[in-house]
């Protein structure tokens, strides 16, 4: 097996790091003067990502992957050896393959990089299975007083479509999630279909004393040490002090050598602009206000086409694809009960009927202000003023396009590299998907106890 990135240390990780933040201002300064850049054709795509999820007693989480993941070129980066799966966060334990043909997984902290058996090729399906208990996943009271609240998003792929995306929790004494599944045994069934780039959040509810429920095991708390265990994982991250200021004195280096004279070059273009006469005619401001649209939606109970029932979070018949959609339209909010429920992005049930919703759409509108001040040049009146070695990775392009990897997606991999790898995310509690969730009263809940 080719071996061409695997125990790199903690300098060749720090220098791909910073390649990538290079790279991704490189890319973003670019795009003011014109510069193309052509997403490259996928060399991956995901048949189908089951994640199945069982709450245990001490409130920790028994997390099951199964991938069937489709190599579609093997030329540009070479056959797929290995892949670089992002988790939730580092506090997990007994990562463990359950599939033949796993020949061992690294433990990198917030991802795992799981090595194959042998060299995949285009065309061939590789499907394999792992599990690990995965804790610090809760928040306790978080938007309920007495409810405890799990949060998960799995690991999306920048550069790699999930085909079908299903995630199975296991429904014992849950009292509310979001968004809308389906009921399949005990478990709850989310479903989704992701382009390269897109990810997929869910929260499920609890009562406190549903479980074990402890305050400092809740996410975002602890030291956050990695636990590579018995599983190879590298040297990386197994002293945060040291990566801190790794990272640190990168940024440094990038802002001083590299972003530093951009912007002293752009500032002398700008006054080289006003002096010559081609500022603007007053000094202008942006802030931003809030545009809500909303759509009223009315399904058909049964599909007009098939006579099938509909099922909850889909448009269409999932047995003949007619859309399940009786009526559309843009309601404003003087025609709504109660608007001020449907002021965050997400679809609501609305009024009475079970098959009628309310689907809000937030986004933020720039507004520019002008001072109206202007300042007069010389003789003619002019007028002037201020300007205003890893094969295929989904971070890489995540890092070159966005720097999402360095800073808000968090993602698992190097960034740098070219690995095919997931990323994880660490802002876990997002107000807007747990809201207009589906709520299981507690006669239903004592109902299901007694089944």
């Amino acid at each position: 097996m080719k071996n061409r990135v695997h125990g790199m240390g903690r300098m060749g990780q720090a220098v791909r790091g910073l390649a990538a933040l290079v790279a991704s201002v490189v890319l973003c300064l670019s795009a003011p003067f014109g510069m193309n850049v052509q997403a490259a054709e996928p060399t991956d795509e995901i048949e189908h990502f089951l994640i199945t999820v069982d709450v245990q007693e001490d409130a920790s989480l028994l997390m099951t992957y199964h991938i069937d993941w489709k190599v579609l070129d093997d030329e540009e980066y070479g056959p797929l050896e290995w892949v670089d799966i992002g988790v939730p966060n580092s506090y997990h334990s007994e990562v463990t393959a359950l599939s033949g043909n796993i020949d061992h997984i690294n433990d990198e902290g917030s991802s795992l990089e799981i090595y194959l058996d042998r060299e995949y090729y285009a065309d061939e399906v590789v499907s394999f299975e792992f599990s690990f208990v995965q804790d610090h996943m809760y928040q306790i009271d978080r938007y309920v007083d007495g409810e405890t609240v799990f949060a998960f998003t799995p690991a999306w792929f920048d550069g790699i479509e999930v085909r079908n995306l299903t995630i199975r929790w296991n429904a014992d004494q849950a009292g509310a999630w979001q968004p809308d599944c389906v009921m399949e045994g005990e478990y709850l069934t989310f479903s989704a279909s992701l382009a390269a780039g897109d990810r997929y959040s869910i929260t499920v509810a609890y009562p406190n004393d549903a479980f074990a429920f402890s305050e400092d095991r809740q996410a975002n708390s602890g030291s956050g040490s990695y636990g590579g265990g018995d599983y190879g994982g590298s040297d990386w991250g197994n002293d945060p002090g040291e990566d801190i200021v790794t990272v640190i004195a990168g940024l440094v280096l990038l802002f001083v050598f590299f972003v530093l004279p951009i912007i002293l070059v752009v500032k002398f273009i700008q006054w080289v602009a006003r002096g010559a006469g081609f500022g603007s005619d007053s000094s202008e401001t942006t802030s931003y206000k809030k545009k809500i649209t909303r759509t009223k939606i009315e399904y058909y109970e049964n599909c007009p086409n098939c006579g099938a029932g509909r099922q909850e979070g889909r448009d269409d018949c999932a047995y003949c694809g007619t859309s399940m959609i009786k009526s559309k339209e843009i309601i404003e909010e003087k025609d709504l009960e109660e608007p001020q429920k449907y002021t965050h992005t997400g679809t609501y049930h609305y009024g009475s009927s079970p098959n009628t919703y309310i689907h809000v759409n937030v986004v933020n509108v720039p507004v520019v202000h002008s001072s109206g001040h202007r300042r007069s040049g010389g003789g003619g009146g002019r007028r002037s003023g201020g300007g205003g070695s890893r094969p295929r990775s989904s971070c890489a392009s995540s890092c070159a396009s966005s720097c999402a990897c360095a800073s808000s997606c968090a993602c698992a991999c190097a960034c740098a590299s070219s690995g095919r790898a997931g990323c994880s995310v660490k802002e876990f509690f997002r107000d807007s998907i747990h809201r207009g969730r589906v709520r299981v009263q507690a006669d239903d809940r004592a109902r299901r106890a007694g089944d």
